[in-house]
């Protein structure tokens, strides 16, 4: 038995998914609220995260403090970047679960229930499961910059893309989990009201049905690929079932 060692530096909210950097040993964090940010926790000591850090939202420099929602208009548009700076946030432990809203204050996105979020391929691709304009979610990638975390950052920071945002449900609904398959692709589990599938996206954005629930309604959870790229695991989350799906795979886009 392992005992329970609560990371407090890296900050008290909604916590969803997290994402390390092999590169860095970054952590990034979602955060599921319809005005959540997209947090960087920096350990002190690679690896070590109960020895503390400095936990960091994420600004966009070109449009401090945007609502990337798009509910209204399309504040953001799909495939443009944008720099990104990353701020310092204090009283991370926030007993009064205001950290978002200091961020905001500070310059910090505010995205729609930050979800699913999986580094790979030296990128760092998240959802956003209430998204764009017909709330059906969006994708957002980001490329850390080569000197992510040190002082020379500025000279070439990180950059944010929304990498789609369909707003139509029959080509995707609520993502919520997502991994990066072997051959590229981004395999995505929707969380939506009625059907719910496992879905494609190529690194051109183009989306495909990979596999839908045929059992009930229950979202689908946890894709992961073996070390071997052999097997995509996937949950239904209601009644609680992992299943193990073998290839062959599409290997390419």
């Amino acid at each position: 038995m392992v005992a329970p060692i609560p990371l407090r530096s890296m900050g008290r909210f909604s916590h969803e998914a997290i994402a390390v950097d092999p590169a860095t040993g970054f952590v990034y964090q979602t955060e599921d609220r319809v005005d959540s940010l997209i947090y960087r926790f920096i350990p002190q000591r690679r690896g070590q995260l109960a020895v503390g850090g400095r936990l960091q939202g994420l600004k966009i420099i070109e449009m401090p403090g945007v609502d990337t929602a798009n509910w209204i208009e399309q504040s953001i548009p799909v495939g443009k970047r944008f720099n990104v700076q990353w701020i310092d946030l204090h009283d991370v432990e926030s007993p009064d679960d205001s950290l978002r809203k200091q961020g905001a204050e500070g310059g910090a996105a505010r995205f729609s229930r930050g979800e699913g979020m999986w580094a790979g391929q030296g990128v760092i691709y998240f959802a956003c499961t209430s998204g764009g304009h017909a709330k059906a979610g969006q994708i957002w990638r980001y490329v850390p910059s080569p000197f992510e975390g040190t002082s020379r950052e500025s000279e070439r920071p990180g950059t944010l893309e929304l990498f789609i945002e369909p707003n139509d449900t029959m080509l995707m609904e609520n993502v919520d989990n997502i991994t990066i398959a072997p051959w590229g692709d981004i395999i995505v589990c929707e969380d939506g009201p009625e059907a719910n599938r496992v879905l494609g996206v190529t690194p051109g954005g183009v989306l495909f049905e990979f596999a839908n629930n045929a059992m009930n309604t229950s979202e689908l959870a946890g894709a992961t690929f073996s070390p071997d790229g052999t097997t995509l695991f996937v949950n239904i989350q209601n009644p609680g079932l992992t299943l193990a799906i073998t290839g062959p795979f599409r290997t390419g886009s």
